[in-house]
């Protein structure tokens, strides 16, 4: 049977990814840097633990299966604590991993290397307020992360030439929802997983403004992941957006999961926030309908149907 490499598949997206692909059947290898938790996978999943930066060991595992795919989800989602104390290790993981993966898929015969970008290749804001979009926006990455992600990107388009490999890339917007955790790769939780826990504690939330974005549900970032990893591409590497269907705030969100939390409150007070923001200001969501008349997927979870989700995943319901 084929299988598909999900680099980084017991981190956030990737372990969305996995659970996708799983319940559709699939059969999946993941590649991380440490164990899953129990139970945080679907069971009989094979993990193999190892650098994304060891060539030796990629190629090893490329070589003992048949990948039809890879998913290449694994990264350093820094902050500016991170960039500061760790500049060398976010570069080298997340161009230098790229660069390695595909390198190895190509030697092993892998004919698709799917790799998740960010929507941070960015500038931080629009003029024009519309979505982001890859063939009109021009990228402005503001931190190291966005500036890797792009490197990245350029080293996909590169290699997948040099090899003839096809390399579609997603960038993907902020992420939030189920297998969001603290793994030490991420500096920054997203705004919703803060605001979860907060409200799982009976912590009060303060939030420094609402915070209006085009959030993307983890769902739907693994979905639109695994809709790239076999659909019929004019490109050998087309760039595409993901955001979600809609633009809400984190005030919206905390006022829609508010019912499941008797007692709990929440509201914006910029001199005292309790939650962290991954960006400094507002921005625009990301385009979704070239993705869709790519592959045919388009995101489902808007604001009343991911909470919803979120809920449940998290017992709440």
């Amino acid at each position: 049977m084929v299988t598909v490499l999900i680099t980084g598949g017991t981190g956030f997206v990737g372990a969305a990814t996995v659970d996708h692909l799983v319940s559709a059947g699939e059969e999946v290898v993941v590649l991380a840097a440490h164990p899953a938790e129990p139970g945080w996978l679907p069971p009989g999943i094979e993990v193999s633990i190892g650098d994304i930066r060891d060539g030796d060991g990629l190629r090893a595992l490329m070589s003992a299966h048949r990948f039809s795919a890879v998913i290449h989800a694994a990264a350093i989602t820094a902050g500016q604590d991170m960039e500061r104390a760790h500049p060398e290790r976010i570069v080298s993981v997340n161009v230098g991993g790229t660069a390695a993966v595909l390198r190895a898929a190509a030697e092993a015969g892998c004919p698709r290397v799917v790799i998740a970008s960010s929507a941070s290749v960015y500038p931080l804001a629009k003029r024009d307020g519309a979505r982001f979009r890859a063939d009109f926006d021009p990228p402005g990455p503001a931190a190291l992360y966005g500036l890797t992600k792009k490197m990245a990107e350029d080293v996909a388009i590169r290699l997948g030439a040099v090899y003839g490999l096809s390399t579609p890339i997603l960038r993907i917007a902020g992420v939030y929802g189920p297998y969001e955790r603290d793994t030490g790769v991420r500096e920054i939780l997203s705004a919703p997983a803060q605001v979860m826990a907060e409200a799982q504690a009976g912590r009060p939330t303060r939030l420094s403004r609402p915070g209006f974005a085009g959030w993307l549900y983890s769902r739907d970032a693994a979905a639109g992941l695994a809709a790239l990893r076999g659909a019929t591409l004019a490109d050998p590497a087309p760039i595409f957006d993901l955001g979600g269907p809609e633009l809400f705030s984190i005030a919206d969100f905390c006022a829609e999961i508010a019912p499941a939390f008797p007692g709990w409150s929440h509201a914006v007070d910029p001199a005292a926030p309790t939650v962290r923001y991954q960006i400094p200001a507002d921005r625009p969501g990301s385009d979704f309908e070239r993705l869709k008349a790519a592959t045919g997927f388009a995101p489902r979870f808007g604001l009343k149907a991911a909470a919803a989700d979120y809920l449940a995943w998290t017992g709440r319901d």
